[in-house]
């Protein structure tokens, strides 16, 4: 059986039609239903993989790890508080000095002199160096050095330079003790994106 032409004009319109509708339908498949298709596939795969991690998040709640998590989180937040204190995120010069007067005083010495010595930036942190100068007895700087070593935030001293001033006995407390005259650098570090005091 062989298809015949359409003979007359009907025919030819509805022969017309009937391609133009097929040609509409492969149009629409092409560009409209297989990228929207493969858009909720992808989305699909999202769900299934969200719905799983919850189902896991799930379990591990049931299992009691949820309050793990917390203890955890507590821990890193005494760490942080720590670590703010070690190296704050302002540069206290104020309260630094008095800090380090404050233990000159408790080895029985004065602070001859502070200088800033300028600021080192980094990436993470900024280095702060300042320039001290103490006289006294032997043991009273390295009680005063001891002392700045153990202050609540981090405070380095480095450049340490000790010259022998001859006995004085109204310093050094004891009649003919060695005075040392001690010059050296601190540096205290200030954390990025704080404000800076100076």
């Amino acid at each position: 059986m062989a298809i015949e032409a359409p003979k007359n004009q009907r025919e030819q319109l509805l022969l017309f039609g009937a391609v133009v509708a097929l040609a509409a339908i492969g149009l629409y498949f092409y560009y409209m239903y297989k990228p929207t298709d493969a858009a909720l596939g992808l989305v699909q795969t999202r769900i299934d993989s969200l719905v799983a991690q919850n189902e896991l998040a799930r379990r591990e709640v049931a299992r009691g790890t949820a309050s793990k998590l917390k203890e955890e989180a507590e821990e890193y937040g005494r760490m942080l508080t720590l670590m703010r204190t070690l190296v704050p995120s302002a540069n206290e010069v104020p309260v630094l000095l008095d800090d380090i007067s404050t233990a000159a005083r408790r080895a029985g010495l004065e602070i001859g002199g502070v200088s800033p010595l300028g600021v080192i930036s980094g990436d993470i942190f900024d280095t702060h160096k300042y320039r001290l100068q103490v006289i006294g007895p032997y043991h009273r700087v390295v009680h005063f050095l001891t002392n700045i070593g153990s202050m609540a935030r981090i405070v380095a001293p480095i450049n340490v330079a000790l010259v022998a001033s001859g006995p004085n006995a109204k310093k050094s407390g004891g009649a003919g003790e060695q005075s040392l005259d001690l010059q050296f650098e601190i540096q205290t570090y200030v954390a990025k994106g704080g404000v800076r005091v100076q």
